[in-house]
């Protein structure tokens, strides 16, 4: 739904997510991404991959930093804000990317490739962005 990983080039590995999504968080949430994500021109979608693909490296330059640590958890604020190009997420469902990123083998093999300990690191992350989000007003 978030286009990371990036489409495939496979409409059934995309209709699959699709599908997925819709099962988890609902048909509407999967219409409004997609008519969101169609709603934009092709300069605005490749700033939105170059936008994501920035959050992913600065993540990837904290992750020694852990977790919870401040710097790592406003880059998860901008990878927050950076899925509402997409939806409205819920904390619910910010919380199940996070968790899909550590267990559905996709995104684990796309973010292994990126680092090794990145879809652990990721859950983590974002797991505790959050628990905060849902506890404060922040």
């Amino acid at each position: 739904m978030n286009r990371f990983p990036p489409k495939s080039g496979e409409p059934e590995k995309q209709k699959q997510y699709e599908q997925e999504a819709a099962t988890r968080w609902g048909k509407k949430i999967v219409a409004e991404s997609n008519r969101r994500w169609n709603s934009y021109t092709k300069e605005q979608k490749k700033q939105i991959g170059i936008e994501g693909e920035a959050i992913y490296r600065d993540l990837l330059a904290h992750m020694d930093k852990g977790p919870s640590s401040p710097e790592v958890q406003q880059i998860i604020a901008r990878w927050h804000q950076h899925i509402r190009y997409f939806y409205e997420p819920t904390p619910e469902i910010l919380s199940g990317l996070g968790h899909g990123y550590n267990q559905h083998p996709d995104f684990i093999a796309t973010f292994k490739k990126i680092h090794p300990d990145l879809p652990e690191f990721l859950e983590q992350a974002i797991t505790y962005y959050c628990e905060r989000l849902l506890s404060t007003d922040f």
